[in-house]
C-alpha cells in the first residue's frame, strides 16, 4: 500500500511521512490524497472550511466531486472508495468573516442552513462520505486511522448481526428459553413466540410444520409462516 500525495499538497503531506513506507509527491490527475492499493484504492479530497464554502457557493465543488463520482482508476489503480475530507473549524470560520453578537440569529440560521443543505448533496446526491479534521492532529489522525483500517480490511466487513435485546439469563427456565430463541425470528416477538408454543408445544414441532401448518398459529400469516419455514429448512 503506498499513499501518493499531490504535489500541491506538499506542506500536509509532510505530516503524514513515517505512517507508511512510501509517501509518493506526485502529480494527481484527480484529488489530493490516494491511498493507492492494486486491490482497491482510496481517494481523498481534501478542502478547508474556506474553500469548501467558496466551492459550494462557485459551484465548483459539483464539477469535482461529479469528476470523483465517474473515474474508476487514478494514477493506474482501481478505486474503491472515494472520501471528502473537510480540513479545519467552521467555528473559527464564522468568527473570522464578522458574524459578530450584533448579527441576528437569523443571519447565522442561513448560514448553517446553507452548510447543511451542502453537506446532504455531497452525501446523498454525490455519494461521497464526508470526514471533518479540525486542525492537523486531527488530520494525521484521520490518514493513521484510515491506513490500518484499510491494511486490516475493516472498511469491507460486513456488519456483525446485532438483536437489540437483552441476553438469556443463565438460569432462564426452560418454557422462557424457547420463547426467548423464536422471538429472534425475523417478524416474531415475544408475543407470536408465545402463539407458536402454545400451538405446536415444542421447536421440533414448529421445525416440522408445513406452511400451511403454521399459519393456523394466531396471527402467523403466509409471510411469516413462510419465513418460519425458511429459516428451519434452509
Amino acid at each position: 500500500m503506498r499513499l501518493l500525495v499531490d504535489h500541491r499538497e506538499r506542506s500536509m503531506g509532510r505530516l503524514l511521512e513515517g505512517l507508511l513506507e512510501e509517501v509518493e509527491f506526485v502529480q494527481l490527475p484527480l484529488g489530493d490524497y490516494l491511498l493507492a492499493s492494486t486491490e482497491g484504492s482510496v481517494l481523498i479530497e481534501r478542502k478547508t472550511v474556506t474553500d469548501f464554502v467558496s466551492s459550494v457557493r462557485s459551484n465548483r465543488l459539483w464539477e469535482q466531486l461529479l469528476r470523483l463520482m465517474k473515474e474508476e482508476e487514478v494514477y493506474g489503480f482501481p478505486l474503491k472508495r472515494r472520501l471528502l475530507l473537510i480540513h479545519g473549524s467552521f467555528e473559527d470560520y464564522v468568527q473570522s468573516i464578522g458574524f459578530e453578537p450584533e448579527f441576528s440569529e437569523r443571519d447565522l440560521l442561513v448560514f448553517w442552513s446553507q452548510l447543511m443543505g451542502a453537506f446532504l448533496e455531497v452525501i446523498y446526491v454525490y455519494d461521497t462520505p464526508i470526514v471533518m479534521a479540525e486542525d492537523d492532529i486531527a488530520f494525521k489522525a484521520f490518514f493513521k486511522t484510515l491506513i490500518r483500517r484499510e491494511e486490516e480490511g475493516l472498511n469491507d466487513k460486513l456488519p456483525t448481526a446485532r438483536w437489540y435485546r437483552k441476553r438469556a439469563r443463565a438460569d432462564l427456565p426452560t418454557k422462557d428459553r424457547k420463547r426467548y430463541l423464536l422471538s429472534s425470528l425475523p417478524l416474531i416477538g415475544e408475543r407470536l413466540a408465545q402463539n407458536l408454543l402454545e400451538h405446536f408445544k415444542t421447536i421440533s414441532d414448529i421445525a416440522n410444520a408445513s406452511q400451511r401448518e403454521l399459519q393456523r398459529v394466531p396471527k402467523i400469516g403466509k409471510k411469516r409462516a413462510e419465513i418460519i419455514y425458511q429459516v428451519f429448512h434452509s
